[in-house]
């Protein structure tokens, strides 16, 4: 992939999407050749070059979600302030002082998306990212998306839907073999 660039995983479920971003993100093998940040997944060199957002989107329970913010920022050496202007931007930050406990999925979801967007990494990599999300936060989330792809981030996006559409991505549809 080139810097700028937005790729839309298009497929059914069982196709090997998630699956896919797992391995780039280095949770687990199967991706012969792959290269990020020149390196293979999961290697320091990769994974320092690498944002990922599951579907699940875990928090640390011992962390508020503004906590957690601040400390992503900080174990990746990056300012927190572009993932706090995020967490507004997606209408999240009224719960920054709340444990991901408390927090919905789709909130817990913004706040994890906030973090791998706001990092400003060369790769994100984002599975399902509007599944949980309300119409003024996937609103949000496409401009975010366009944003971090305009500022040179590549990213790959796993979706059902046309979300990207606007974006005109380049699309890569995976099927059941």
């Amino acid at each position: 992939m080139r810097a700028g660039e937005v790729l839309h995983l298009h497929g059914p479920n069982g196709a090997g999407k998630t699956t896919l971003l797992r391995a780039l993100a280095g949770e687990q093998g199967g991706v012969d050749g792959a290269r990020v940040a020149g390196d293979v997944p999961g290697s320091r060199t990769a994974r320092a070059a690498t944002a990922w957002v599951s579907t699940d989107a875990p928090l640390p329970d011992d962390l508020s979600a503004g906590e957690f913010l601040h400390f992503t920022a900080a174990l990746w050496s990056r300012p927190a302030a572009p993932l706090l202007a995020l967490a507004g931007t997606l209408g999240v930050d009224r719960w920054l002082d709340a444990w991901p406990q408390d927090l919905s999925r789709g909130t817990r979801q913004k706040v994890a998306l906030s973090a791998a967007l706001g990092l400003g990494l060369p790769l994100t990599l984002l599975d399902e990212p509007f599944g949980t999300l309300d119409t003024a936060a996937r609103a949000a989330l496409l401009r975010a998306v366009r944003e971090r792809a305009q500022a040179g981030g590549a990213l790959i996006v796993t979706t059902h839907g046309e979300e990207l559409t606007p974006l005109h991505p380049r699309t890569l549809t995976l099927d059941v073999a």
